[in-house]
């Protein structure tokens, strides 16, 4: 049987269109050039892969409008530039995908001249000035009353507490509702280049970081030539989280690590190491609690703002949606148990002696603290032994060079 050739004339208008979205967004140029376009009538409407490929159904692109093709040719290359598919690890999956596209849409609509968002999008007025988890709370807490779509274009109109129902994955919004598509779908549907997928999508990463190094020389240097201020700043925002110095990538690799994911009997809970007849299975969870102990000892004033704001921009790509901050000096001095957003401008109290035994000893009694980050300038008294929970210990620039504990892992701030 001859093999089906794809619709030339929808490709030909998708190519043209990428080729549109680089007047008003060149510094997405590179992630234009390197991404890979397929017609496809096995996906609803678009979506792209983490790889770069990018799938149409040739249906909905007919109805789309030269302009509004490209308003969501450039949303799903913004998916890419803003590293989706790596930053909704860990999280719902689709409510990410969500969060990131109420704040895409807001910026192209400003951008593009849009009233209202084409093919049906979604939409939330002012998301660009928020941040993804931001969003995903105001989401989770406003669920009965917010408006949303049963997908992310040509969707049916529905509030967002058919998108958190229980059950996970967020099947009340259907399983083809979000268009930042996984890697067992590409694999499905291209079964022939799976082992080039891994490369591709490294690659995909690379150029998303260039992408946001040119956003940024173009508002220094050159004014937002060609674009307009708001917007370019809202874009630059929008990917600050992209770039990582080398202690925040493994800040965040860290915390990926220890994300809770499903649980079975082959991973036994620590809740029940105490039955002696039987061993108790973990729970599926769609979020979890941080635990962090913060050192207040005097020398750390200027420095635990900055990490904790670090922590927060990382804590809705794990799933993170509580955080227990226990403040020690020689004593516990604080146990607070807070939303992640509130870490950027938490309030630091104290500041007296330098030993966070009594901190480790309080979460080592707590069976459910799994991993905790201790923020400290080494220069302290902790534990010698290994407390019953993984430990991350974050140094500010210049501190604790001697700091060598026989446990965890440490990570040196940088600038």
């Amino acid at each position: 049987m001859a093999a089906v050739l794809p619709d030339q004339d929808t490709l030909a208008r998708i190519h043209k269109g990428l080729r549109m979205v680089t007047v008003p967004f060149p510094h997405l140029s590179g992630l234009v050039a390197a991404s890979r376009v397929s017609v496809d009538e096995r996906v609803p409407t678009v979506g792209v892969f983490a790889s770069g490929r990018m799938v149409a159904n040739p249906a909905f692109i007919a109805r789309l409008k030269d302009n509004e093709l490209v308003f969501v040719l450039a949303h799903e290359m913004l998916h890419l530039a803003l590293r989706t598919h790596d930053r909704a690890r860990g999280s719902d999956h689709v409510q990410f995908n969500y969060a990131h596209d109420y704040i895409i849409n807001d910026m192209l609509r400003a951008e593009l001249g849009f009233q209202h968002i084409p093919a049906g999008g979604l939409d939330m007025p002012g998301a660009s000035d928020k941040s993804a988890e931001q969003i995903l709370l105001e989401m989770r807490k406003n669920a009965a009353q917010m408006q949303s779509k049963t997908r992310v274009f040509d969707g049916e109109s529905i509030t967002l507490r058919r998108l958190f129902q229980p059950g996970g994955d967020s099947h009340g919004a259907g399983d083809d509702a979000g268009d930042v598509l996984g890697n067992s779908l590409e694999k499905q549907l291209f079964p022939h280049e799976v082992a080039e997928q891994g490369a591709q999508a490294e690659a995909m990463k690379e150029l998303a970081a260039k992408a946001l190094s040119l956003a940024k020389a173009m508002g220094a240097m050159k004014g937002m030539r060609g674009l307009g201020a708001g917007t370019e700043s809202q874009t630059v925002n929008a990917l600050r989280g992209l770039y990582r110095t080398p202690w925040e990538v493994a800040l965040q690799r860290w915390l990926e690590s220890v994300a809770p994911g499903e649980r079975t009997f082959t991973r036994p809970s620590r809740r029940g190491e105490a039955c002696v007849d039987g061993v108790l299975p973990g729970r599926r969870r769609e979020g979890w609690m941080l635990n962090i102990v913060l050192d207040t000892s005097a020398s750390m004033g200027d420095e635990l703002s900055r990490a904790l704001g670090a922590i927060a921009d990382f804590c809705d790509a794990v799933g993170v949606d509580q955080v227990r901050l226990l403040q020690c000096d020689t004593a516990v001095t604080a146990d607070d148990c807070i939303d992640p957003a509130q870490l950027a401008h938490f309030q630091i109290s104290g500041y007296g002696g330098s030993d966070l035994s009594p901190a480790m000893t309080h979460f080592a009694d707590d069976p459910a603290v799994r991993a905790a980050i201790v923020i400290t300038d080494g220069d302290i008294d902790y534990p010698r032994d290994a407390p019953p929970f993984q430990v991350l210990w974050v140094l500010p620039q210049g501190s604790g060079g001697a700091f060598n504990p026989s446990y965890g892992r440490v990570v040196r701030m940088s600038h």
